[in-house]
Parts: C-alpha cells; sequence; structure tokens
C-alpha cells in the first residue's frame, strides 16, 4: 500500500512539474559593435573585392558553402531581399567558404543568384570573422562596423532587423 500511495504522490509530482508555467525566454544580449576585418578576396568574376571598397554603404556578409543544407535554404530569401533593397545602397557579399571556383560559380548559375560571390579559399577571412558555423551572417553599417550577426538560417525577420540595424 505504501508503494502504490508513493508512486501516486511521485505521479502527481511530475505531472505537477509540467503544468508550471517558465518565464518567457529573453533574447540574447546584441554583441557589442566591433569593426568588421578588412579582407580582400577574389570574386567569382576574378575581381579582388576589399571591404573598403563598400565605405558608406550598408553591407551583409554571409559565409556558406554548397554542402551547408541551411546555407543553400535561405539563399532564395537572401537573393530576394537584395534585389528589394539595394536600391537602398545595400551590398549583399556572400562568401564562399573552402570551394573551388568551379564548384561555386556551378553552383550559382544553376540558381540565378546575383548577389556577389566571393571565394574564402583559405579560410582567412572567416577565421578573421570568428565563423564557427554555417550559415553566418553579419550586418556592417557604413562606417565598417559590424552592429549585429546571426549564426544560422535567416528569415525575413532577421534579414529586415539587421538592415534597419546598419542603416542608423
Amino acid at each position: 500500500m505504501k508503494t502504490i500511495i508513493s508512486c501516486a504522490i511521485l505521479a502527481l509530482c511530475l505531472a505537477g512539474a509540467g503544468c508550471v508555467k517558465s518565464p518567457p525566454m529573453e533574447a540574447p544580449p546584441r554583441a557589442r559593435p566591433v569593426p568588421a576585418p578588412l579582407f580582400k578576396l577574389t570574386s567569382l568574376d576574378g575581381k579582388e573585392v576589399t571591404l573598403r571598397d563598400f565605405v558608406g554603404k550598408p553591407v551583409i556578409i554571409n559565409f556558406w558553402a554548397t554542402w551547408c543544407a541551411p546555407c543553400i535554404k535561405e539563399m532564395p530569401e537572401l537573393e530576394s531581399f537584395y534585389f528589394k533593397k539595394k536600391g537602398d545602397g545595400l551590398e549583399l557579399l556572400m562568401i564562399n567558404l573552402k570551394e573551388s571556383k568551379d564548384v561555386v560559380a556551378e553552383f550559382v548559375g544553376q540558381n540565378n543568384f546575383t548577389f556577389k560571390v566571393l571565394l574564402d579559399e583559405t579560410g582567412k577571412t572567416s577565421e578573421e570573422f570568428q565563423v564557427f558555423g554555417l550559415p553566418s551572417t553579419y550586418f556592417v553599417d557604413r562606417k565598417g562596423v559590424i552592429v549585429d550577426r546571426h549564426m544560422g538560417s535567416l528569415t525575413s525577420e532577421i534579414l529586415y532587423g539587421g538592415f534597419k540595424n546598419i542603416l542608423n
């Protein structure tokens, strides 16, 4: 009889624990703004590109790879966002991580993407940005300062919020 009562009390406690309302999660604090690393990379069309080329413009930098499923999933959203906001001066730099130019060019061509694609063949630029997972996105203001960053898949809400932060 004691065993049955103990089991019943334990069951009620466990059931009650699931019913307790926990406080809502808060958004993580925004990272402190820091100057973006100045890089020099080659674009798919063979031109040298540096972040200094975009001083005075809001820039979104996205690190990606063709083998990264979340990267591929977010690319149409990035393309659409870029198409809508490039008239506002937005520059979107898609930095491919350590893949050959041929692989990247084939992927971009098959998908008809129009954003700038840069090649980080050595991984040095991703190290300078402290990328530790793909996709990783950095929102850089007109002065070359990273004011926001996001690791993982983007949503339109994240894109619009980050863009708003780099316009100010």
